[in-house]
């Protein structure tokens, strides 16, 4: 699992249970209003709480929008691992998840109403939640190398580190949210398939 995030305007404990219900209700607003319009009043006026009570919890909107993107990469995070570390040989975990990333990034920046704009903003920002899925992406990726290197399925020449690295520029049309936004859900397949299969062939030994 990936580290603790440090994320800042946060307020009260991390664990309760009231911050939860609130990034909750708040993801569900931003995914039907949007991230850039809703105001820290407006957010509350829908949750029907106050700001003041909002803001025993979180010092901004941007606070509240780290903690859901901290939420929601997370669990993205968690389906990929499952597949690393899963059953089958490192091609078809590999194969795997490629598709499970893809299929994730659509359902979120395509088809979740406006979250996308949460998750741009954050990469914009350099949110550390944002910075934590990258380090994550590739850890799992060198972690599915090396597994096919001790099979012998992949080569040894390369750095490991290199490889990885190449392989998320290869993937990143199929999961950067403004270049998903530019392609149909059946390109972003294709286009997944052709870097799966281009990373796969510069994998063989």
């Amino acid at each position: 699992m990936s580290d603790s995030i440090l994320l800042t305007g946060q307020r009260g404990p991390s664990d309760h249970h009231r911050r939860q219900q609130i990034i909750a209700q708040a993801n569900a607003h931003f995914r039907l209003y949007g991230y850039r319009k809703t105001s820290v009043a407006s957010l509350a006026r829908n949750i029907g709480v106050s700001s003041a009570y909002l803001y025993r919890f979180f010092d901004s909107k941007q606070g509240i929008g780290q903690a859901i993107c901290q939420s929601v990469l997370e669990n993205i995070t968690a389906q990929l691992e499952a597949v690393v570390y899963g059953s089958g040989t490192a091609i078809e975990r590999l194969r795997g998840f490629t598709q499970t990333a893809l299929d994730l990034s659509i359902d979120l920046f395509l088809n979740e109403g406006r979250m996308q704009e949460v998750v741009l903003e954050a990469i914009s920002q350099k949110w550390p939640a944002v910075l934590q899925y990258e380090r994550d992406l590739e850890r799992l990726l060198t972690e599915l190398i090396r597994s096919g290197r001790q099979s012998g399925e992949f080569e040894r020449r390369c750095p490991i580190d290199e490889v990885a690295l190449g392989a998320m520029v290869a993937l990143s049309a199929s999961l950067h949210p403004a270049l998903l936004e530019l392609q149909s859900a059946q390109e972003a397949q294709h286009s997944q398939v052709l870097a799966t299969q281009l990373i796969l062939r510069s994998l063989m030994p």
